[in-house]
């Protein structure tokens, strides 16, 4: 009997524009991003053991811009990343592959995946359902990053947007940035409760971005073709009930679980996914890669995330970096892409 064709989830890539301040550098990150598309051609051609690519989210990088420059457009990050455009295209003439939005390119649009890669990925929204796995970015969990209907206006623009605006307008390096943002969720989680979470969440940030630049004065945000400027005051007072508006929907239970996922706490979200026939769950988003088997709340589920692309020229940790996640449906094997092949760090099997 041949064996069962795998599905391989890649997420987290962060394509920008080509500014000082994108998080994938195309002449340090876009050669093994390559690596990978060209890895999965071959495999196909040598092996026929792929059924389909997922491209997991977040691979175009909509969010990423100081908050007083003006933001870039999609089409400007298709023009700049031509060759792994084309990369993706030439593996997706062999191999299908499918398209899921994330948090940073949640505004990217059918219309928008169809003409960058002439209609050879398909885009199909916000999650991946076969037989038994679930897959999607995660930020859907996340308070921060969801996607924000009463609050966010007509573009639905989660408090998430402009704390990466600010985050990016930072001076340190991207990864100094981040460790920072989630001590100061921890800290003012624990210190101030929830319902203080996002003013104290942008009021750290907005400081943060003033003591590095004594030149700056965060005032407002510059929106460019999203929407007219915004002030910075205006924004603070309109996420400030993010937490209680969020409780008032879906609970007590998930509004605490919210604000767990963007300390990177996600397995939660994956056993309360399994059901209806679900037992292996993948995501993206945190750019930490996991993989765990839990057989207390549900009876034996994998949970894997997938990493991240960006970030390789840093002086970071790089455990996460350049992963992957396949899986028939049974095993799930969480891979890292090396010199062109791929290495394996781990697998659990159902």
């Amino acid at each position: 009997m041949s064996a069962k064709k795998q599905t391989l989830f890649v997420s987290d890539i962060h394509l920008g524009p080509g500014n000082d301040w994108d998080w994938f550098d195309a002449e340090i990150e876009g050669p093994r991003m390559i690596n990978f598309f060209e890895y999965v051609l071959k495999r196909q051609s040598d092996h026929d053991d792929i059924k389909e690519v997922v491209l997991l989210g977040d691979v175009f990088d909509l969010w990423v811009c100081p908050y007083d420059e003006t933001p870039h457009k999609f089409d400007d990050i298709v023009i700049h990343h031509k060759e792994v455009i084309d990369s993706v295209k030439k593996m997706a003439d062999k191999v299908r592959t499918f398209y899921v939005n994330g948090n940073h390119d949640y505004q990217v649009t059918n219309n928008n995946i169809h003409d960058a890669f002439d209609g050879k990925v398909r885009h199909i929204g916000e999650v991946y359902r076969r037989g038994n796995i679930h897959a999607e970015h995660g930020h859907n969990y996340a308070l921060f990053n969801r996607p924000d209907p009463k609050n966010g206006g007509f573009s639905r623009l989660p408090l998430g947007y402009y704390i990466t605006r600010l985050h990016t307008s930072l001076k340190q390096k991207r990864g100094s940035k981040s460790k920072l943002i989630i001590q100061a969720i921890d800290e003012a989680f624990q210190m101030m409760g929830p319902e203080k979470l996002p003013e104290s969440i942008l009021d750290a940030l907005k400081d943060a971005v003033e003591m590095s630049d004594k030149a700056r004065d965060v005032k407002h945000f510059n929106m460019g073709h999203i929407s007219r400027e915004q002030k910075y005051d205006d924004v603070r007072e309109r996420y400030r009930n993010l937490y209680d508006d969020w409780k008032e929907s879906v609970g007590l239970w998930k509004s605490v679980q919210m604000i767990m996922c963007e300390l990177n706490r996600l397995g939660t979200v994956a056993d309360q996914l399994c059901r209806n026939g679900v037992d292996i769950v993948i995501f993206g988003h945190s750019h930490d890669t996991k993989m765990d088997k839990d057989t207390f709340l549900v009876k034996d589920r994998i949970y894997a995330n997938c990493g991240y692309w960006c970030g390789f020229g840093e002086d970071e940790d790089k455990d996460d970096n350049a992963h992957f996640v396949e899986t028939d449906g049974r095993t799930v094997k969480l891979n890292w892409l090396k010199n062109g092949e791929a290495v394996l760090r781990k697998s659990l099997s159902l």
